[in-house]
């Protein structure tokens, strides 16, 4: 019989930490369980969608150990009814049921055994590469908005990864726009090349995002998965099979126009245009004259929106028009005060690179002008 004491605060934490991966749309009842396994370490939550597993110990006081899945939604529900700094205890009832008392709070569910709950691997140390966590963040951060969503692309679902000579590399691209960043690794002799699902990214950028002092990490690959390790939280994930495209190809060798510009000014007006297209997949024009930058859109004569910038520019005019939402995103994403915005032809892509970092670089695809 397990019987467990821990706070509420720290119980809350890991089981909303292990809840994201379950699947609402899941047809096996036990998925919608987080697995309990009580030892001498403490609390283990573990929970996974067949695709991605999540594993965390939570501090706890062990009387009696042992192991059964715990239905997550009205746990979860029930625990942050609670005030903080609860005292919980926590009993398992004939192997069906879990009991949660504080106080006089009382909260009984049924749950499954742990045998009928499938197996995540352990994670291997002896393979592992370390990484700065607070860098991986912001990595991955710059780059995960661009993604694909579209399932039938299942290549682009996920970010490239890749580690040699000391460098680290991101990617993410979903045809239309490509986020790149590059950064060094102190460890010099790794070398991994993998696609890692959209899923699994954003379940390690929600990990690293809960703690400031981020330290290190440890990753490890297997054949067709990835483990990352952070403190006491564990992420699985199986690996996208095929070859991400040669996203060097993509990149701009170079630019006729480069524009040095303030980043929430851009990042204001081209929201503003934005209301002018009316609806999603409409175009943003960028158009340069002499010391001016104007920003502008119309939706067919019932919506028009314009801003000028005052610029640093004396070539002759150019326009050049973008999906508002792939500028919008980027801008956001880079948390910089100042960007360059780099232009060739009417036709070809756009470039946004923060000023300052010469390793990250967001190309974008122009679009015919409203």
């Amino acid at each position: 019989m397990i019987e467990i004491h821990c706070q509420k605060d720290e119980l809350l934490k890991g089981v909303q930490l292990v809840q994201s991966a379950i699947s609402p749309r899941s047809t096996l009842p036990v998925l919608s369980n987080i697995l309990f396994e009580a030892d001498g370490e403490g609390l283990r939550l573990s929970s996974t969608d067949l695709e991605v597993g999540v594993r965390c110990l939570v501090k706890a006081d062990v009387k009696s150990g042992g192991a059964l899945t715990v239905p997550a939604r009205p746990l979860s529900e029930f625990l942050r009814t609670l005030d903080d700094g609860r005292e919980l205890l926590l009993k398992s009832v004939d192997g069906q049921k879990i009991e949660i008392k504080s106080g006089r709070d009382r909260c009984s569910l049924a749950c499954l055994p742990k045998d009928d709950y499938p197996v995540l691997p352990e994670f291997n140390l002896e393979k592992a590469v370390s990484l700065n966590a607070s860098v991986l963040r912001e990595m991955i951060r710059k780059t995960i908005f661009a993604v694909s969503t579209d399932e039938t692309r299942y290549v682009l679902n996920g970010v490239d990864l890749v580690i040699e000579k000391g460098k680290m590399i991101l990617v993410a691209t979903d045809g239309r726009r490509l986020a790149f960043v590059e950064r060094e690794t102190a460890d010099k002799k790794a070398t991994v090349s993998a696609i890692i699902p959209t899923k699994a990214v954003n379940e390690l950028a929600r990990v690293l995002g809960t703690d400031d002092k981020t330290g290190e990490l440890q990753m490890a690959f297997t054949e067709n998965q990835v483990t990352f390790k952070h403190k006491n939280v564990i992420i699985i994930s199986r690996l996208i099979e095929g070859n991400f495209p040669n996203y060097e190809q993509v990149i701009p060798k170079g630019h006729d126009i480069q524009l040095r510009l303030k980043a929430k000014q851009v990042l204001a007006a081209t929201q503003r245009a934005a209301v002018g297209t009316m609806e999603r997949g409409g175009s943003v024009r960028y158009s340069l004259s002499e010391n001016t930058l104007q920003i502008s859109a119309s939706a067919q004569g019932r919506v028009e929106v314009e801003s000028e910038l005052e610029i640093a520019y004396k070539g002759e005019a150019f326009a050049i028009a973008f999906n508002p939402v792939y500028l919008i995103d980027a801008l956001k994403a880079l948390e910089t005060d100042e960007i360059f915005l780099e232009f060739s032809t009417p036709l070809n892509p756009g470039v946004v690179r923060p000023v300052g970092d010469d390793h990250y670089k967001y190309v974008v695809m122009p679009m015919q002008a409203n």
